[in-house]
């Protein structure tokens, strides 16, 4: 009987890929129309559109309002301080009006490989 494996994959954006290589990059977050169903402990494939796939393993997974968004945050992302990993979620979801109370779920990881 053959087994097929059901691979989850998370896309970022190329520059954050050395980020997540070298291991300052260990959170991502996203809006909730671009959740993952995810669990720690799952392995998924982040996925890039001009760089090697890497595998990842999902330690943590939670959400938090925008307003909520703190500095401890930002260093996970790769971020120096709040207001900029928010000017960058600004601008990827440029399309949506994103307010305090807005959900953002994370995803908290460790790199294990490139693929």
């Amino acid at each position: 009987m053959d087994v097929m494996i059901l691979t989850k994959i998370i896309k970022f954006k190329d520059k954050f890929y050395d980020d997540i290589i070298n291991g300052s990059k260990t959170q991502t977050m996203r809006m909730p129309r671009s959740r993952i169903d995810v669990n720690p402990g799952d392995q998924v494939i982040g996925v890039f559109k001009n760089k090697r796939d890497v595998l990842l393993q999902i330690r943590k997974t939670g959400y938090k309002y925008f307003k909520s968004i703190n500095d401890h945050d930002a260093e996970l992302e790769g971020f120096d301080n709040a207001e900029e990993l928010k000017k960058e979620l600004l601008e990827i979801y440029k399309d949506y009006q994103i307010i305090d109370n807005n959900r953002f779920y994370y995803y908290q990881f460790e790199f294990l490989e490139v693929l």
